[in-house]
């Protein structure tokens, strides 16, 4: 069973929030733990599928998979590589920007 942390996620937007990843996530996307009160945290409030991430190929299983990343300027990111999960080392192919849902003011 994966056990979970409070990272570090910075925004595109400048504000650094707080996220719940895995710890192999964590350690994969270069999160930074949190270490504050988490009652006074910023939130990430849109959703963890719109973080920034990579997606990656192992050629071993077939499967693909994705990774969070925690800082727009990690090596992952930027130049791409590998990251590793339970189930395997992926190559990584892509990276997708962060996704910010528009709030519509009337």
């Amino acid at each position: 069973m994966a056990s979970f942390v409070y990272a570090v996620y910075k925004s595109d937007n400048g504000n650094s929030y707080v996220v719940k990843v895995s710890q192999q996530t964590a350690s994969q996307g270069g999160f930074t733990g949190f270490t504050g009160n988490i009652g006074n945290a910023l939130i990430w409030p849109y959703g963890a599928k719109n973080m920034r991430h990579v997606w990656g190929y192992n050629s071993t299983n077939g499967k693909r998979a994705k990774l969070p990343i925690a800082d727009k300027s990690n090596s992952k990111f930027t130049s791409g590589g590998t990251f590793t999960t339970p189930n395997g080392t992926y190559v990584i192919e892509g990276s997708i920007g962060e996704a910010r849902k528009l709030n519509h003011v009337a």
